[in-house]
């Protein structure tokens, strides 16, 4: 077995290390135990992690717990992303007549500002080209940045992250693989100990309806070869603050549509540990005993478990 490497900020000795991180969870944890600590509840922490030849950061965040094992007598410790600072700061207007508003600011714009009032920072983006607050102010109160910042890229079908440097994206990154995307590597049974292909059409929605302000609504659908003829599955988005005019309101059916109007196709894997093999990247998958045969694959999910035993990855990949 290769030789581990962890390192923790301002940790000594570490015996077990679990992360998280996932597209559908926007807030990435980290579990792990040490013999010796300084950390205290709200410190920042960065983890390394790898082998003695290979290793890389995989996390950054603060702690949000600290519990001391007898008689083990080591510390079990529990950290959060830098997002987790906007699902802790929850916007509430003194004066409820007087909530939090802005008029005729680009969505992204205002996800900027929110994050800002959270004491972080919007370090990388794409422009959405959606205005919003245009005949009428956007007003915001009794809800979490976090929240609200997530409902804002619904609309529009943008990603909000932290990544493993700490660094917050708000960008157009869909849940499957995407015309720009580079593969990071090649996954097979070489590397794996486990792997299963499965298809479902759970999340399938082939109609999306848009209820905007007065007489804005929109409508997006497409027939699906994987539903009776004549049948829809049906999202209905109702924001009348939000949806203002004709084009926005279209724009955003669009664009939910291109997203849920498709089976989910995802491989399921026990991988030798990686460090590089983190959510929202793409891998190459050569598995021809299941069909699949050089496909470039998103990682939807990445759970990386190091200690005692080795260290592997599980991964949830999707197309």
């Amino acid at each position: 077995m290769r030789p581990l490497y962890a390192n923790i900020t301002d940790c000594d000795k570490t015996l077990m290390v679990n992360i998280q991180s996932s597209h559908s969870s926007q807030i990435a944890t980290a579990n792990f135990e040490v013999i010796n600590t300084t950390l205290d509840i709200g410190s920042e922490i960065e983890i390394d992690l790898g082998y003695t030849d290979e290793h890389s950061k995989v996390f950054t965040g603060y702690v949000k717990s600290i519990d001391r094992k007898e008689p083990e007598m080591t510390y079990q410790i529990l950290a959060s992303d830098r997002l987790c600072r906007a699902s802790e700061y929850f916007i509430a207007s003194t004066n409820p007549k007087l909530p939090f508003s802005r008029r005729n600011i680009l969505l992204e714009d205002l996800v900027s500002e929110l994050l800002t009032m959270s004491s972080l920072s919007l370090d990388s983006h794409d422009n959405t080209n959606f205005t919003i607050g245009v005949s009428a102010p956007v007003e915001i109160n009794l809800t979490t940045t976090l929240d609200y910042c997530r409902y804002l890229g619904d609309i529009v079908t943008w990603s909000l992250w932290a990544d493993e440097d700490g660094d917050i994206h708000f960008e157009n990154r869909k849940p499957y693989v995407m015309d720009d995307d580079i593969s990071i590597g090649t996954i097979n049974v070489n590397n794996t100990t486990q792997a299963k292909a499965a298809t479902n059409g759970t999340n399938l929605r082939n109609k999306i309806v848009i209820y905007g302000s007065g007489s804005v609504y929109a409508e997006a659908s497409e027939a699906s070869p994987y539903l009776p003829v004549g049948f829809y599955r049906t999202v209905v988005v109702n924001c009348a603050q939000l949806f203002v005019t004709q084009a926005m309101a279209q724009m955003a059916a669009d664009y939910n549509l291109e997203v849920l109007n498709r089976l989910t196709h995802s491989l399921s894997l026990v991988a030798l540990g990686e460090p590089d093999y983190l959510a929202r990247r793409t891998l190459v998958a050569n598995f021809p005993a299941l069909g699949i045969n050089n496909e470039e694959y998103y990682i939807f999910a990445a759970e990386h478990n190091w200690g005692s035993q080795g260290y592997t990855t599980n991964l949830e990949l999707r197309v």
